[in-house]
């Protein structure tokens, strides 16, 4: 008798195990499809807008690019990637200083939320021209800035949110064995905030990207937002189209093959 229960208990978590393993599947299947059909929706646009003859097609921007001398493009690439990563890199360090006395100063969290409204009602192209005006248009500085400016509401705000959701039970049984506050905040808090920080950063950093292209269009004398506004002003609209999809492929690429991996091993790490 017990030993048909077991049986039939085993088959049962078999036939459970095969069937979430077909869900899996199906929804992995249904998800890339959906991202395929994206790519081929904006290829069919891109197709319909050149055949009219408002842009040039997809083989002209793709032939461009290949004819683009390596020299000149990764020189550009890397500019822009040291604008947005070192522009990040100030509003996180800015973001978890005001964060951490957030946590535990009340004035701090009411100056750090008022800051960080201020900074997110002011667009990128305000602070390029102020930048711009203030530091001139061959300073290195302004793209840098505009970038760290506009990225520090978003990570700070998600900073702030990430510090304060730790686990009110864990905070209180690291206090019933005698915990000090840098305890609870070492042991309980800065852990259960790595994966909403990690998303944060990855968010952050592609929008950094973005931001570091507008910022280089109007105030810097490299970077592949220079390089876009130079092929405008040039009347190169098949050099505005390449450089653009470089930066796409920029983008992506450092999402999918950093960011977004990262983001991942930040949330098993915490479990």
């Amino acid at each position: 008798m017990n030993l048909d229960f077991r049986s039939e208990a085993r088959r049962t978590r078999r036939m459970s195990s095969t069937a979430h393993d077909g869900r899996t599947g199906v929804m992995s299947y249904t998800f890339k499809l959906g991202r395929v059909m994206v790519a081929l929706f904006i290829l069919a646009i891109w197709i319909s807008a050149s055949a009219s003859g408002m842009l040039p097609g997809p083989v002209e921007v793709i032939t461009y690019v290949m004819s683009m001398d390596p020299k000149e493009v990764c020189p550009q690439v890397l500019r822009t990637l040291y604008n947005s990563v070192t522009g990040f890199s100030l509003s996180f360090l800015i973001s978890m200083v005001l964060g951490l006395l957030s946590h535990k100063y009340s004035f701090v969290r009411g100056f750090s939320e008022a800051l960080s409204e201020i900074f997110n009602s002011t667009s990128a192209l305000v602070w390029s021209l102020v930048l711009v005006a203030t530091l001139g248009v061959l300073s290195p500085l302004p793209p840098i800035l505009v970038v760290a400016a506009v990225t520090l509401p978003h990570v700070l705000t998600a900073t702030i949110s990430a510090l304060s959701s730790a686990d009110p039970s864990l905070l209180e049984a690291v206090r019933s064995i005698g915990g000090k506050p840098s305890d609870e905040f070492f042991e309980v808090v800065l852990p259960s905030s790595v994966p909403l920080l990690a998303s944060a950063s990855r968010v952050g950093l592609g929008t950094a990207l973005r931001i570091s292209v507008v910022a280089e269009a109007f105030g810097s004398s490299g970077g592949v937002g220079y390089m876009i506004i130079r092929s405008y002003n040039l009347a190169d609209a098949s050099g505005v189209l390449a450089w653009s999809t470089i930066l796409v492929l920029l983008v992506l690429g450092l999402d999918q093959l950093i960011l977004k991996p990262m983001e991942r091993r930040a949330r098993r790490w915490l479990e």
